[in-house]
């Protein structure tokens, strides 16, 4: 018979206000190091949840049936990838926003009254950073590295590779097109030197006329 004063197994680290944390941190972009020592916990622990909720994750869609004990995992993965995911499209909008000139850098509002009409009037003042075309170079380079990236090649490279490419596949189907003319005379050949008449229909030869 199984004793019941067995010792309680160890209550789980991942505690709601940790996961707040987590998802805190990573909301501003913290990488794991960070978002983990935001909820006290080391980074290989950190990594542990994130990737136990994502396996957990990806069997449920696979259909396997959940396991509830994997629950506050696989909500901790999903608020993490949707903060980040947040802050990357927030974080990216800016850079296009800097590319363009339409960061706002400061705004003010006026509020007077118009002497002529004696009405309230509200008056909006609005300064922009100035267009930056680094900005704009930035994102190219990292959204489409193979157009604009540090290894793109220049439109001429993309030509001459082309005209290579269309020029070795012309010579191969040429090369094939002449193997298989080779071919067909080939076969031309040895029919026209295989005998059409059975060897069994030969003449014998004649004897000799006795002496």
């Amino acid at each position: 018979m199984r004793s019941s004063n067995r010792r309680p197994g160890r209550p789980c680290l991942l505690t709601p206000e940790r996961a707040d944390a987590i998802e805190r941190a990573s909301a501003v972009g913290a990488n794991t190091v960070l978002a983990a020592e935001a909820a006290g916990v080391s980074r290989a622990t950190l990594a542990r949840w994130i990737a136990r909720g994502r396996a957990a994750a990806e069997a449920r869609e696979d259909g396997e049936p959940a396991d509830p004990r994997d629950d506050p995992y696989v909500d901790l993965c999903r608020r993490v990838e949707l903060a980040r995911a947040r802050m990357a499209t927030r974080a990216l909008a800016r850079v296009l926003q800097a590319g363009a000139g339409s960061l706002v850098l400061e705004e003010r509002v006026r509020t007077f009254t118009d002497p002529v009409t004696g009405l309230d009037v509200e008056e909006r003042q609005v300064r922009y950073l100035r267009p930056d075309w680094r900005a704009a170079a930035w994102w190219l380079a990292r959204v489409f590295p193979e157009h604009y990236g540090p290894n793109a090649k220049s439109w001429e490279q993309v030509l001459d590779e082309f005209d290579a490419q269309e020029f070795h596949e012309e010579r191969d189907r040429a090369e094939s097109t002449e193997l298989a003319g080779l071919a067909e005379r080939l076969q031309l050949a040895l029919a026209q030197t295989t005998p059409d008449t059975p060897a069994a229909e030969l003449s014998a030869p004649h004897p000799s006329p006795a002496a």
